[in-house]
């Protein structure tokens, strides 16, 4: 977050008043300041005596150094009235397009000017990329040995695989893409699909443009995105899995939201590409550590035991934990509850045993702890917005 001058960093070079002082304000001079909005500044000035800012109109940074040529220039969202203290260079930064404020100055003092050597450049927070429209959005089933015969095209594709085991060749590569793994093809990217003779492939498909919004010379300023596979990553399958449900939600703004949550995915890659290690204090990283390894024992038991009719009262006596402390650890590790997590495990099973040919509708029901073919039905439409024997029907 950015530093304020109300806040206890800036007593190093002033403070904030209320109001200058009637005896004080006589010995002052003060002038006009009409600041346009700029990125770079090239001057400070600096007084032998203390000044004083009072804002009009805008918004605006102050920044501050003791010596801009060789020690950090500081920035300082502006509030209330402004004291600087004497021989402390300052210069000021709109970040509305007009930044109007009074400077209040001792009687007679002189302006020391210092002009930098290279001009300080401040940074808005502005956005860097942006996804300029969703073309397509699939949610795609493949039996074994399915073949596409390949293509490119102008714009970006990102497959998700959600169950089985997905090859593709880019540009002559060949990537195997597992379950909660990604890749993206880029723009003009040759590419196919297909499956083995022994797995079989669900996943999500999104088309979209992508721009660039900063100023980059690289060639291919996406680079980080492409000719990789993503393994799974917690908050972008929380993501991915948002976008589907929302794509089919109805809601009004539900296409803005579903360009938020794509642009946040992106976004996310790309951090996971930079993005340095934080050194966590000891204590957290183990209790972070913890926590992970009881969630993945959790999971574990839940996969073990997908075929029996689970509760989340037995999972809490399993591993010694209060409902709340088990809704709060699911709701922290995939933004859902343990039994919304449950329902969805079954029923990813259940597409797995269809695609296998081997049981009847009913015998999954049955094998999956539902109580009855009906509500398997219902809960399994819910999900995927189709019947149990549709889906059958359409692979086979």
């Amino acid at each position: 977050m950015q530093n304020e001058t109300a806040g206890e960093a800036f007593l190093e070079f002033g403070s904030t008043y209320k109001k200058i002082n009637d005896s004080l304000l006589s010995n002052l001079s003060c002038s006009t300041k009409i600041i346009t909005a700029h990125n770079t500044i090239s001057q400070f000035t600096s007084l032998p005596s203390d000044s004083y800012i009072e804002i009009q109109s805008g918004i605006g940074i102050l920044l501050v150094s003791r010596d801009p040529q060789t020690q950090p220039i500081r920035q300082f969202g502006m509030n209330q009235h402004i004291h600087i203290k004497p021989h402390i260079y300052f210069g000021f930064i709109a970040t509305t397009p007009e930044l109007v404020l009074k400077l209040y100055t001792e009687e007679g003092s002189s302006l020391d000017i210092l002009t930098l050597n290279t001009p300080y450049e401040f940074h808005p927070v502005l956005p860097r990329i942006q996804v300029l429209d969703i073309l397509g959005y699939y949610y795609r089933i493949r039996t074994q040995d399915y073949r596409f015969r390949g293509e490119q095209h102008d714009f970006f594709e990102l497959t998700y695989v959600d169950t089985g085991l997905l090859y593709t060749e880019v540009d002559g590569k060949v990537f195997t893409i597992g379950e909660k793994e990604m890749i993206i093809y880029g723009p003009g990217q040759y590419h196919t699909q297909y499956t083995s003779s022994d797995s079989t492939a669900s996943y999500v498909t999104i088309m979209f443009h992508l721009r660039n919004l900063s100023p980059n010379h690289e060639n291919i300023w996406y680079s980080p995105l492409i000719n990789k596979v993503f393994p799974y990553n917690k908050k972008i399958y929380t993501l991915v899995k948002t976008l589907v449900q929302e794509s089919t939600s109805g809601l009004p703004y539900m296409d803005t939201l579903m360009h938020c949550l794509l642009t946040e995915t992106i976004i996310r890659l790309l951090q996971g590409e930079y993005a340095n290690p934080i050194n966590h204090p000891a204590a957290r990283v183990a209790r972070q550590n913890y926590q992970d390894e009881l969630f993945e024992r959790i999971l574990a038991y839940i996969e073990a035991n997908i075929c029996e009719p689970l509760t989340v009262a037995e999972i809490c006596q399993k591993f010694s934990l209060s409902r709340s402390s088990l809704q709060i650890l699911f709701k922290s590790m995939v933004n859902q509850s343990p039994k919304k997590y449950i329902s969805d495990m079954k029923l990813e099973r259940s597409c797995r045993m269809l695609r296998e040919n081997k049981y009847t509708i009913s015998e999954i029901s049955l094998k999956l702890g539902y109580s009855s073919v009906h509500y398997f039905s219902n809960a399994f439409n819910q999900k995927y917005h189709i019947s149990p024997s549709e889906y059958a029907r359409r692979i086979y």
